[in-house]
């Protein structure tokens, strides 16, 4: 009798048997719903008679079905993929409709855009880059340069340049992600700058195999996804979005810069894709840091992970999920920062009982953080993008009210909050800054 190449109905038997063993059924629970590597199966009691390696095989072999490769590099001698589990596919959809143009966190950005509280989200967001960059940046001297401070350096000017890019996403999202584009976004980060003096960037070892050969291919892969049509709802694009960055943080796609480069472009797909709040997320973060959302020993390991290649390719599943949930955290942060800044606008109407615009508010509001501090028009200008003339109407609109006080500095003004308000500033701002931090508080144990 000829054979059919069918599999004995006891060996169908054996594999369903298995399949069904509850230790197994427990790992694949697990690693649908969570992020679980290959060191992780040292916490589980194995089926007798596999090893660790056999398991992980039979788990990668059986998620590989649904996987999507990133992406297809004729050139590149293992695959590379990932496939969205229950949990990553929860989280992504989260992350989307929480970012999404017309949500109420975009809502509240666009009423608040220009407080100084909700654009140092955007600072935070380029520390962090110069900082993986291999650049040292004083907080208090990236918050001058984006209110509108000269430059006084090369990284100044870098600085500077980025900030000027910042503010042209709007523009640049109309146009095709295209090699021009890109080399557009560095052109302009070094303008005035000598990058050829900038540090070079310490990248991590990644197996060779992974490694695309040279900066033409990645440019066409980063191109490639940017620009990739379908409704492919496994790799939407949040998860486009990490990807592309996954390149210009693990990869020189050009000479210098490639982290700060790859901000600018998640920003510029973020506006283009319809997910602006994305745009506002320190991408990346330091896991050496107090506040990390992850311990630094896990965030090792998950890098550790799909740099390794276990059989079957780089699964990159473990990677999306971290980065995803990292955004996560990090838009919980903002809408605490959003809520307390809600807050503290409804309690200067209350109080101050005045019809004042949204912009001599952020005045007030600065005021409640320091009381004592001396205001000037040129930054308050810079930071909203209105004239002078309106700048300074703010501020006489204040003082006329008996807010603020006016003085001479050389041959400009300046305002401080008039004596006997201060007293009622210092107040009110303690009340809502212990209110935010308890919402804060109760913000970091809902996402850990």
């Amino acid at each position: 009798m000829a054979k059919t190449g069918k599999r004995s109905p006891l060996a169908v038997d054996e594999v369903v048997d298995f399949m069904c063993h509850p230790v197994f059924y427990e790992l694949r629970t697990a690693v649908d719903v969570g992020i679980l590597l290959f060191d992780d199966l040292d916490n589980f009691t194995l089926p007798d008679g596999y090893s660790k390696e056999d398991i992980w095989r039979i788990l990668i072999a059986i998620r590989k079905q649904a996987a999507v490769f990133i992406p297809d590099d004729p050139e590149r001698e293992a695959d590379m993929w990932m496939v969205t589990t229950s949990s990553l596919s929860f989280n992504a959809e989260m992350l989307e409709v929480r970012t999404k143009i017309e949500s109420s966190l975009e809502r509240s950005l666009r009423d608040m855009q220009g407080s100084p509280f909700v654009t140092r989200f955007i600072e935070r967001t380029l520390v962090g880059g110069l900082r993986a960059e291999g650049i040292t940046a004083n907080e208090d001297r990236v918050h001058e340069l984006f209110t509108g401070a000269a430059p006084a350096g090369p990284i100044d000017q870098l600085i500077a340049n980025y900030f000027r890019l910042s503010n042209e996403c709007d523009n640049f999202a109309r146009r095709e992600v295209t090699h021009g584009l890109i080399e557009n976004l560095y052109y302009g980060l070094i303008e005035g700058v000598d990058a050829a003096a900038l540090p070079e960037r310490p990248l991590a070892p990644l197996d060779a195999r992974m490694a695309p050969p040279h900066s033409q291919v990645l440019m066409d892969l980063v191109c490639q996804r940017a620009r990739e049509e379908g409704d492919d709802m496994r790799f939407g694009p949040v998860l486009r979005i990490i990807n592309i960055s996954w390149f210009f943080r693990h990869f020189n796609v050009l000479p210098r810069l490639n982290v700060l480069v790859g901000l600018l472009l998640r920003n510029i797909l973020a506006l283009k894709w319809g997910l602006p709040v994305l745009s506002w997320l320190p991408e990346g973060f330091d896991p050496g840091l107090e506040d990390a959302p992850v311990d630094e020993a896990r965030y090792r390991a998950v890098f550790e992970h799909w740099s390794t290649d276990y059989g079957f390719g780089f699964d990159f599943t473990p990677y999306f999920e971290m980065n995803v949930r990292l955004y996560l955290r990090e838009l919980e942060r903002l809408a605490v920062s959003i809520t307390y800044l809600e807050q503290l606008n409804e309690q200067i109407e209350r109080i101050f009982e005045s019809h004042i615009n949204p912009r001599q508010k952020s005045i007030l509001a600065a005021l409640c953080r320091e009381p004592g501090a001396i205001l000037r028009i040129a930054p308050h200008q810079r930071t909203f993008r209105i004239a002078y003339g309106t700048a300074r109407a703010d501020f006489l609109g204040l003082e006329r009210e008996g807010y603020l006080v006016r003085e001479q500095e050389g041959r400009a003004f300046v305002f401080r909050a008039h004596p006997d308000l201060r007293e009622k500033i210092v107040q009110l701002g303690a009340a809502v800054v212990d209110s935010a931090e308890a919402t804060l508080a109760q913000g970091r144990a809902v996402v850990s």
